[in-house]
Protein backbone atom coordinates (compact mmCIF):
# COMPACT_ATOMS: atom_id res chain seq x y z
CA UNK A 1 0.00 0.00 0.00
CA UNK A 2 1.14 3.80 -0.66
CA UNK A 3 2.12 5.94 2.02
CA UNK A 4 1.94 9.25 1.45
CA UNK A 5 4.81 11.42 3.07
CA UNK A 6 5.41 14.86 4.06
CA UNK A 7 7.99 17.79 5.32
CA UNK A 8 8.02 17.05 8.74
CA UNK A 9 7.47 20.65 9.43
CA UNK A 10 3.88 20.81 8.19
CA UNK A 11 3.35 18.00 11.39
CA UNK A 12 5.47 19.12 13.89
CA UNK A 13 7.14 22.28 15.03
CA UNK A 14 10.07 23.22 17.08
CA UNK A 15 8.46 24.83 20.47
CA UNK A 16 11.60 26.92 21.85
CA UNK A 17 9.46 28.59 24.86
CA UNK A 18 12.28 29.62 26.95
CA UNK A 19 12.47 30.07 30.98
CA UNK A 20 15.00 31.35 33.36
CA UNK A 21 16.47 27.71 34.96
CA UNK A 22 16.71 29.52 38.35
CA UNK A 23 12.99 30.47 38.24
CA UNK A 24 12.18 26.49 36.77
CA UNK A 25 14.11 25.57 40.22
CA UNK A 26 11.78 27.36 42.44
CA UNK A 27 9.03 26.04 40.67
CA UNK A 28 10.06 22.45 41.47
CA UNK A 29 11.09 21.39 37.74
CA UNK A 30 13.85 18.93 36.95
CA UNK A 31 16.16 19.63 34.36
CA UNK A 32 17.33 17.32 31.76
CA UNK A 33 20.44 17.73 30.14
CA UNK A 34 22.05 15.59 27.13
CA UNK A 35 23.96 13.31 29.52
CA UNK A 36 20.82 12.50 31.38
CA UNK A 37 19.14 10.82 28.07
CA UNK A 38 19.82 7.06 27.53
CA UNK A 39 20.31 7.04 23.40
CA UNK A 40 19.34 3.26 23.12
CA UNK A 41 16.02 4.27 25.37
CA UNK A 42 15.33 7.10 24.82
CA UNK A 43 14.75 7.03 28.76
CA UNK A 44 15.41 10.00 30.90
CA UNK A 45 17.76 9.04 34.22
CA UNK A 46 16.21 11.88 36.58
CA UNK A 47 17.23 9.97 39.73
CA UNK A 48 20.95 11.00 38.04
CA UNK A 49 20.23 14.22 37.26
CA UNK A 50 20.46 17.70 38.51
CA UNK A 51 17.89 20.66 38.87
CA UNK A 52 18.03 22.76 36.26
CA UNK A 53 21.84 23.29 36.14
CA UNK A 54 22.47 24.51 39.56
CA UNK A 55 19.77 27.84 38.80
CA UNK A 56 22.30 29.10 35.76
CA UNK A 57 21.83 30.25 32.03
CA UNK A 58 18.01 29.42 30.28
CA UNK A 59 16.27 25.99 29.21
CA UNK A 60 13.61 25.09 27.26
CA UNK A 61 10.49 23.84 28.76
CA UNK A 62 8.53 20.72 27.92
CA UNK A 63 5.82 18.00 28.70
CA UNK A 64 4.74 14.58 27.81
CA UNK A 65 3.55 15.86 23.97
CA UNK A 66 7.47 16.29 23.39
CA UNK A 67 9.97 14.58 21.82
CA UNK A 68 13.46 15.80 22.93
CA UNK A 69 16.06 16.02 20.20
CA UNK A 70 19.62 16.52 21.22
CA UNK A 71 21.24 18.50 18.55
CA UNK A 72 24.77 17.97 19.76
CA UNK A 73 27.13 16.24 18.22
CA UNK A 74 23.64 14.39 16.78
CA UNK A 75 25.11 11.44 15.96
CA UNK A 76 25.13 10.61 19.57
CA UNK A 77 21.40 10.02 19.38
CA UNK A 78 20.46 11.87 22.15
CA UNK A 79 16.21 11.78 21.75
CA UNK A 80 14.16 11.20 24.84
CA UNK A 81 10.15 10.50 25.00
CA UNK A 82 9.48 12.57 28.21
CA UNK A 83 6.21 11.60 30.99
CA UNK A 84 6.55 14.69 32.98
CA UNK A 85 6.99 18.30 32.42
CA UNK A 86 10.17 19.93 32.83
CA UNK A 87 12.93 21.71 31.67
CA UNK A 88 15.69 20.75 29.53
CA UNK A 89 19.30 22.15 28.68
CA UNK A 90 19.13 24.28 25.11
CA UNK A 91 21.36 21.45 23.46
CA UNK A 92 18.00 19.32 23.87
CA UNK A 93 15.26 20.99 21.64
CA UNK A 94 11.47 20.23 22.06
CA UNK A 95 9.78 18.79 18.83
CA UNK A 96 5.75 19.25 19.25
CA UNK A 97 4.28 17.19 16.60
CA UNK A 98 0.63 17.74 15.73
CA UNK A 99 -1.28 15.50 17.65
CA UNK A 100 -4.14 15.57 15.53
CA UNK A 101 -1.47 13.89 12.27
CA UNK A 102 2.00 12.56 13.79
CA UNK A 103 1.70 10.24 17.07
CA UNK A 104 4.62 11.32 19.47
CA UNK A 105 5.95 7.69 19.43
CA UNK A 106 5.78 7.45 15.72
CA UNK A 107 8.57 10.88 15.49
CA UNK A 108 10.42 9.34 17.88
CA UNK A 109 11.60 6.42 16.46
CA UNK A 110 11.46 8.18 12.75
CA UNK A 111 13.97 10.71 13.82
CA UNK A 112 16.32 8.35 15.86
CA UNK A 113 16.73 6.65 12.30
CA UNK A 114 20.40 6.06 11.17
CA UNK A 115 19.19 7.56 7.37
CA UNK A 116 18.04 10.83 9.32
CA UNK A 117 20.91 11.62 11.82
CA UNK A 118 23.29 11.17 8.59
CA UNK A 119 21.63 13.63 6.88
CA UNK A 120 21.92 16.19 9.67
CA UNK A 121 25.53 14.85 10.54
CA UNK A 122 26.00 15.92 6.46
CA UNK A 123 24.45 19.49 7.24
CA UNK A 124 25.62 20.30 10.63
CA UNK A 125 27.60 23.19 11.79
CA UNK A 126 30.28 23.10 13.74
CA UNK A 127 33.57 20.87 13.26
CA UNK A 128 34.69 20.52 17.04
CA UNK A 129 31.18 20.64 18.75
CA UNK A 130 28.61 19.56 15.40
CA UNK A 131 24.86 20.69 15.74
CA UNK A 132 22.31 19.87 13.81
CA UNK A 133 21.05 22.65 11.59
CA UNK A 134 16.59 22.43 12.87
CA UNK A 135 15.91 23.70 9.68
CA UNK A 136 17.23 21.07 7.71
CA UNK A 137 15.20 18.17 10.35
CA UNK A 138 11.70 20.25 9.43
CA UNK A 139 12.44 19.73 5.50
CA UNK A 140 12.79 15.98 5.73
CA UNK A 141 10.00 13.96 3.87
CA UNK A 142 8.42 11.32 6.71
CA UNK A 143 5.95 9.05 5.75
CA UNK A 144 2.20 9.70 6.98
CA UNK A 145 0.22 6.35 7.25
CA UNK A 146 -3.14 6.89 9.08
CA UNK A 147 -3.04 7.21 13.30
CA UNK A 148 -4.19 4.00 13.76
CA UNK A 149 -0.92 3.02 11.73
CA UNK A 150 0.99 5.26 13.38
CA UNK A 151 0.65 3.82 16.60
CA UNK A 152 0.07 -0.05 15.46
CA UNK A 153 3.72 0.65 14.12
CA UNK A 154 4.93 1.97 17.50
CA UNK A 155 4.00 -0.71 19.17
CA UNK A 156 5.68 -3.30 16.82
CA UNK A 157 8.93 -1.28 17.17
CA UNK A 158 8.78 -0.89 21.03
CA UNK A 159 8.22 -4.42 21.24
CA UNK A 160 11.02 -5.10 19.16
CA UNK A 161 13.49 -2.55 21.38
CA UNK A 162 12.27 -4.08 24.32
CA UNK A 163 13.27 -7.88 23.42
CA UNK A 164 16.14 -6.48 22.11
CA UNK A 165 16.76 -4.61 25.69
CA UNK A 166 15.98 -7.76 27.84
CA UNK A 167 18.35 -10.40 25.76
CA UNK A 168 20.86 -8.09 26.37
CA UNK A 169 20.19 -7.47 29.96
CA UNK A 170 20.03 -11.12 30.27
CA UNK A 171 23.32 -12.27 28.74
CA UNK A 172 25.36 -9.11 30.74
CA UNK A 173 23.54 -11.13 33.90
CA UNK A 174 24.93 -14.37 32.82
CA UNK A 175 28.55 -12.91 32.11
CA UNK A 176 28.36 -11.39 35.50
CA UNK A 177 27.97 -14.29 37.04
CA UNK A 178 31.70 -15.28 36.22
CA UNK A 179 33.16 -13.22 38.95
CA UNK A 180 30.94 -13.96 41.51
CA UNK A 181 31.89 -17.64 40.62
CA UNK A 182 35.59 -17.28 40.59
CA UNK A 183 35.34 -15.43 44.18
CA UNK A 184 33.19 -18.44 45.29
CA UNK A 185 35.44 -21.40 44.07
CA UNK A 186 38.92 -19.71 45.12
CA UNK A 187 38.15 -17.26 47.69
CA UNK A 188 39.68 -13.21 47.73
CA UNK A 189 41.35 -12.54 44.70
CA UNK A 190 44.03 -10.23 46.68
CA UNK A 191 45.05 -13.76 48.97
CA UNK A 192 45.21 -16.23 46.18
CA UNK A 193 49.14 -15.78 45.84
CA UNK A 194 49.18 -16.32 49.92
CA UNK A 195 47.36 -19.40 49.64
CA UNK A 196 47.73 -21.49 46.57
CA UNK A 197 51.30 -22.64 45.13
CA UNK A 198 52.52 -19.78 42.47
CA UNK A 199 54.44 -19.85 39.01
CA UNK A 200 55.48 -16.94 36.91
CA UNK A 201 53.94 -16.59 33.27
CA UNK A 202 56.80 -18.05 31.45
CA UNK A 203 56.86 -20.99 33.82
CA UNK A 204 52.94 -21.88 32.56
CA UNK A 205 53.61 -21.30 29.42
CA UNK A 206 53.64 -24.03 26.65
CA UNK A 207 53.54 -22.21 23.48
CA UNK A 208 53.25 -18.01 22.42
CA UNK A 209 53.28 -16.83 18.93
CA UNK A 210 52.79 -13.23 17.12
CA UNK A 211 50.50 -13.20 14.64
CA UNK A 212 51.08 -12.05 10.97
CA UNK A 213 51.15 -8.85 9.79
CA UNK A 214 48.58 -7.86 7.38
CA UNK A 215 47.91 -4.60 5.77
CA UNK A 216 44.37 -3.28 4.91
CA UNK A 217 45.24 -4.71 0.91
CA UNK A 218 46.26 -7.66 1.99
CA UNK A 219 42.72 -8.51 3.43
CA UNK A 220 40.26 -8.76 0.96
CA UNK A 221 37.07 -10.01 1.61
CA UNK A 222 37.43 -13.32 -0.45
CA UNK A 223 40.25 -13.68 1.45
CA UNK A 224 40.50 -17.85 2.35
CA UNK A 225 41.49 -17.53 6.34
CA UNK A 226 39.60 -15.05 9.16
CA UNK A 227 41.76 -12.82 10.20
CA UNK A 228 41.01 -11.52 14.23
CA UNK A 229 42.38 -8.19 15.25
CA UNK A 230 42.58 -6.99 18.63
CA UNK A 231 39.23 -5.43 18.23
CA UNK A 232 37.85 -8.79 18.58
CA UNK A 233 39.46 -8.83 21.92
CA UNK A 234 36.80 -6.97 24.55
CA UNK A 235 37.90 -5.91 27.73
CA UNK A 236 35.45 -8.14 29.59
CA UNK A 237 38.05 -10.86 28.37
CA UNK A 238 35.87 -12.42 25.79
CA UNK A 239 36.88 -12.70 22.07
CA UNK A 240 34.38 -11.76 19.78
CA UNK A 241 34.30 -13.13 15.94
CA UNK A 242 31.41 -11.23 14.49
CA UNK A 243 32.96 -8.69 12.76
CA UNK A 244 36.09 -10.80 11.38
CA UNK A 245 38.52 -9.55 8.30
CA UNK A 246 39.33 -12.29 5.71
CA UNK A 247 43.26 -12.58 4.63
CA UNK A 248 45.50 -15.22 2.52
CA UNK A 249 48.50 -17.02 3.73
CA UNK A 250 50.93 -19.64 2.56
CA UNK A 251 50.61 -23.01 3.92
CA UNK A 252 53.65 -22.22 6.70
CA UNK A 253 51.82 -19.16 7.83
CA UNK A 254 48.99 -20.96 8.48
CA UNK A 255 50.76 -23.78 10.46
CA UNK A 256 52.24 -21.66 12.57
CA UNK A 257 49.54 -18.82 13.14
CA UNK A 258 46.21 -20.90 13.52
CA UNK A 259 44.05 -20.71 16.15
CA UNK A 260 42.64 -23.30 18.04
CA UNK A 261 39.89 -23.42 20.49
CA UNK A 262 40.79 -22.51 23.65
CA UNK A 263 43.55 -20.28 22.74
CA UNK A 264 44.58 -17.40 24.84
CA UNK A 265 44.36 -14.35 23.18
CA UNK A 266 46.67 -11.38 24.46
CA UNK A 267 46.85 -8.08 23.08
CA UNK A 268 50.42 -7.14 23.50
CA UNK A 269 50.50 -3.20 21.50
CA UNK A 270 47.47 -0.53 21.80
CA UNK A 271 46.37 1.97 23.49
CA UNK A 272 46.69 2.29 26.99
CA UNK A 273 43.89 2.03 28.37
CA UNK A 274 43.27 -1.11 25.99
CA UNK A 275 47.00 -2.51 25.49
CA UNK A 276 46.97 -5.91 27.49
CA UNK A 277 43.37 -7.10 27.10
CA UNK A 278 42.98 -10.89 27.13
CA UNK A 279 40.51 -13.39 25.98
CA UNK A 280 39.65 -17.25 25.13
CA UNK A 281 39.38 -17.81 21.15
CA UNK A 282 36.09 -20.21 20.72
CA UNK A 283 36.03 -20.36 17.82
CA UNK A 284 37.02 -23.01 14.83
CA UNK A 285 40.62 -24.01 14.02
CA UNK A 286 42.41 -22.11 10.89
CA UNK A 287 41.67 -18.57 11.71
CA UNK A 288 44.21 -16.41 11.49
CA UNK A 289 45.64 -13.85 14.12
CA UNK A 290 47.16 -9.73 13.98
CA UNK A 291 51.08 -9.57 14.89
CA UNK A 292 49.54 -6.63 17.78
CA UNK A 293 47.87 -10.04 19.14
CA UNK A 294 49.73 -12.93 21.08
CA UNK A 295 48.67 -16.56 21.02
CA UNK A 296 49.47 -18.54 24.39
CA UNK A 297 49.10 -21.98 24.79
CA UNK A 298 49.52 -23.31 28.66
CA UNK A 299 50.99 -26.27 30.33
CA UNK A 300 48.99 -28.64 32.09
CA UNK A 301 49.15 -26.76 35.74
CA UNK A 302 46.76 -24.39 34.53
CA UNK A 303 43.11 -23.94 32.87
CA UNK A 304 42.15 -20.85 29.93
CA UNK A 305 38.99 -20.37 31.77
CA UNK A 306 41.40 -19.73 35.17
CA UNK A 307 43.85 -17.71 33.76
CA UNK A 308 41.79 -15.64 31.66
CA UNK A 309 39.33 -15.02 35.30
CA UNK A 310 42.07 -13.99 37.32
CA UNK A 311 43.07 -11.33 34.85
CA UNK A 312 40.22 -9.90 34.81
CA UNK A 313 40.19 -9.41 38.51
CA UNK A 314 41.48 -6.28 40.47
CA UNK A 315 44.92 -8.06 41.04
CA UNK A 316 45.33 -9.58 37.63
CA UNK A 317 44.72 -5.94 35.85
CA UNK A 318 46.69 -4.17 38.30
CA UNK A 319 49.89 -6.84 37.61
CA UNK A 320 49.08 -5.91 33.91
CA UNK A 321 48.76 -2.29 34.20
CA UNK A 322 52.75 -2.31 35.93
CA UNK A 323 54.76 -3.53 32.97
CA UNK A 324 52.61 -1.36 30.61
CA UNK A 325 55.18 0.95 28.50
CA UNK A 326 55.22 3.63 25.86
CA UNK A 327 52.41 6.75 25.58
CA UNK A 328 49.41 7.44 25.77
CA UNK A 329 48.21 6.36 22.29
CA UNK A 330 51.02 3.70 21.76
CA UNK A 331 51.68 1.57 24.88
CA UNK A 332 53.26 -2.02 24.53
CA UNK A 333 53.57 -4.87 27.16
CA UNK A 334 56.63 -7.04 26.39
CA UNK A 335 57.10 -10.79 26.85
CA UNK A 336 60.18 -10.31 28.89
CA UNK A 337 57.80 -8.52 31.43
CA UNK A 338 54.60 -10.62 30.95
CA UNK A 339 56.88 -13.51 31.31
CA UNK A 340 57.45 -12.43 35.52
CA UNK A 341 54.44 -11.55 36.03
CA UNK A 342 53.39 -14.44 39.25
CA UNK A 343 50.03 -15.92 39.25
CA UNK A 344 48.26 -18.74 41.29
CA UNK A 345 48.26 -22.19 40.57
CA UNK A 346 45.29 -23.95 42.63
CA UNK A 347 44.78 -27.47 42.04
CA UNK A 348 43.73 -28.77 38.89
CA UNK A 349 40.57 -30.77 40.35
CA UNK A 350 39.28 -27.00 41.54
CA UNK A 351 40.02 -25.08 38.14
CA UNK A 352 37.89 -27.88 36.37
CA UNK A 353 35.02 -26.95 38.61
CA UNK A 354 35.14 -23.08 37.75
CA UNK A 355 35.82 -23.94 33.93
CA UNK A 356 32.64 -25.87 33.63
CA UNK A 357 30.70 -24.15 35.11
CA UNK A 358 32.18 -20.53 33.89
CA UNK A 359 31.79 -22.36 30.19
CA UNK A 360 27.91 -23.39 30.61
CA UNK A 361 27.62 -19.70 31.85
CA UNK A 362 29.33 -18.34 28.29
CA UNK A 363 27.80 -20.69 26.20
CA UNK A 364 24.32 -19.08 27.72
CA UNK A 365 25.74 -15.71 27.02
CA UNK A 366 27.10 -16.38 23.33
CA UNK A 367 23.48 -17.78 23.06
CA UNK A 368 22.05 -14.65 24.01
CA UNK A 369 24.19 -12.50 22.21
CA UNK A 370 22.97 -14.62 18.92
CA UNK A 371 19.27 -14.26 19.81
CA UNK A 372 20.60 -10.12 20.46
CA UNK A 373 21.83 -10.25 17.02
CA UNK A 374 18.90 -11.61 15.70
CA UNK A 375 16.51 -9.10 17.37
CA UNK A 376 18.67 -6.16 16.17
CA UNK A 377 18.49 -7.13 12.81
CA UNK A 378 14.51 -7.71 13.22
CA UNK A 379 14.33 -4.19 14.40
CA UNK A 380 16.58 -2.69 11.56
CA UNK A 381 14.48 -4.76 8.93
CA UNK A 382 11.47 -3.68 10.61
CA UNK A 383 12.61 -0.21 10.59
CA UNK A 384 13.41 -0.03 7.12
CA UNK A 385 10.40 -1.77 5.92
CA UNK A 386 8.18 1.05 7.70
CA UNK A 387 10.19 3.97 6.91
CA UNK A 388 11.22 2.57 3.93
CA UNK A 389 15.41 2.71 2.69
CA UNK A 390 14.68 5.94 0.19
CA UNK A 391 17.21 9.20 1.21
CA UNK A 392 15.69 10.65 5.05
CA UNK A 393 17.17 14.26 3.27
CA UNK A 394 14.73 15.99 0.80
CA UNK A 395 16.92 18.75 -1.02
CA UNK A 396 17.00 21.51 1.70
CA UNK A 397 14.65 24.38 0.37
CA UNK A 398 11.74 26.33 1.62
CA UNK A 399 8.61 24.43 2.55
CA UNK A 400 5.63 25.40 -0.13
CA UNK A 401 2.33 25.87 2.06
CA UNK A 402 -0.69 26.57 0.41
CA UNK A 403 -3.15 29.34 2.16
CA UNK A 404 -4.61 27.03 4.48
CA UNK A 405 -0.56 26.10 6.10
CA UNK A 406 -0.73 23.01 4.48
CA UNK A 407 1.87 21.12 2.02
CA UNK A 408 1.39 18.73 -1.08
CA UNK A 409 2.05 15.08 0.11
CA UNK A 410 4.06 12.62 -2.28
CA UNK A 411 3.40 9.23 -2.50
CA UNK A 412 5.61 5.99 -2.13
CA UNK A 413 4.56 2.82 -2.96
Amino acid sequence: MSVATIELGNVCSLDRRVTVASEALGRGLEFVGMEHVDPETGQIALGQGSRTGEGKGQAFLFDDRHVLFGKLRPYLRKIALPRHSGCASTELVPLLPDAARLDRGYLFHWVRRRPVIDALMAKNTGARMPRADMSVLLDMAIPLPPLDEQRRIVGLLDRAAEIRRSTDAARSRARAIIPALFLDTFGDPATLLERYLVAEMDQIISDKQLGLVRSTREQPEDGTYGYVRMNSITTDGRVVLGDLRRTNASEYEVAVNELRDGDLLFNTRNSIELVGKMGIYRGPAGNLFNNNIMRIRLSDKLIPEFVNAYFQCPEGRAAIEAIKKGTTSVCAVYYKDLARVRLPVPPLALQSVFAEQAQRLEAIARALDTACAKAEAMAAALSAEVFGQGQAYRRHQPRLRGASGGASATMVG
